[in-house]
This record gives C-alpha cells, sequence and structure tokens, in this order.
C-alpha cells in the first residue's frame, strides 16, 4: 500500500487448490511454498499442507482423467 492508501489491503487471501486450470495450479504452488516457509517453525503445520496438496493433486489428475474418456 502506498501512501494515500490506495491499493490492494487484505488480511487474508483465498486459495482454491483443487481443480486443473491456472488458478487451482497457483493455488497449489503458492500452498507450498508457504508450507517451506513455515516447516521450522511449524512442522507439522508444513506436513498437512502438503500432504493437502497432494490430494488436491491426485483429485484433480482423476477427474482430468475422466473427463478424457468422456
Amino acid at each position: 500500500m502506498d501512501k494515500n492508501n490506495t491499493g490492494l489491503t487484505m488480511k487474508y487471501f483465498v486459495l482454491k487448490p483443487y481443480g486443473t486450470d491456472a488458478y487451482a495450479i497457483a493455488s497449489r504452488k503458492a500452498i507450498m511454498e508457504y508450507s517451506n516457509s513455515i516447516e521450522k517453525t511449524n512442522e507439522q503445520l508444513a506436513t498437512d499442507l502438503r500432504c493437502w496438496v497432494v490430494d488436491c493433486q491426485l483429485e484433480s489428475d482423476k477427474k482430468s482423467s475422466y473427463m478424457d474418456y468422456k
């Protein structure tokens, strides 16, 4: 934010890691980066986030593969 209080200001940012679109892919990458950043201070949360990303990726891959055969 600049001195005129303009620009993007927020406290939370929502990610959507399920899916195959560019937003879902970017969300998974962001979650992985965040987990890397917090690993030293909260190893369990970092591990849980990584597992969640893997689950999201697997689910997205299943749906994508299914759609290829329809």
